[in-house]
């Protein structure tokens, strides 16, 4: 027998699910943000569990498919497949994976069977694409930030076919 599909439904630029279902979710991954009996997904989780078979969503009663969502995500946030690219590799290799904060983190990474709320991040995850320049007073300023919070900055890139190499970034000399 396989997973229970949980039930959500569109909001902006998240998915929100109520009550146990919002438990539920929450307890098998730490997706989302957990208040009270609600449970709000940023689009990129929404799209991986969508895409897992996890989630059904649902947006004025008409149910959406992987691709809908994506579409709808896309008029918010022209980088969503990008993130969704990253997110889904990260929670396949078996991290836990948090959004991001300020403009230019894209994510916070817990380590493999890390206790989310009892621990913090282990790293810091700025995504980008192959080619896309990056400033090195851009990156000088993530590596301080990184170090400041105590976490590991991880460079993500992704290629042409979608493929995603991480890069450890320690210094940044200018």
């Amino acid at each position: 027998m396989g997973e229970i599909a949980f039930k959500g439904h569109v909001k902006g630029s998240s998915v929100v699910i109520l009550g146990d279902d919002a438990n539920k979710l929450w307890s098998s991954g730490y997706y989302g943000e957990l208040k009270d009996d609600c449970l709000i997904l940023a689009s990129f989780e929404a799209l991986y569990l969508v895409e897992r078979g996890r989630l059904i969503v649902h947006d004025d009663g008409k149910r959406l498919s992987f691709q809908d969502l994506l579409n709808h995500f896309l008029k918010e946030d022209p980088d969503i497949w990008i993130r969704y690219l990253i997110y889904s590799d990260l929670r396949r290799r078996g991290y836990v994976v948090k959004s991001g904060f300020g403009g230019k983190i894209s994510f916070r990474v817990y380590r493999r069977g890390a206790v989310v709320g009892k621990e913090p991040a282990k790293y810091l995850v700025y995504g980008s694409v192959e080619g896309k320049p990056i400033e090195l007073t851009s990156l000088s300023e993530m590596v301080r930030e990184a170090r400041s919070a105590r976490k590991d900055l991880i460079l993500a890139i992704v290629d042409r076919q979608g493929e995603v190499t991480y890069y450890d970034v320690t210094q940044v000399n200018l």
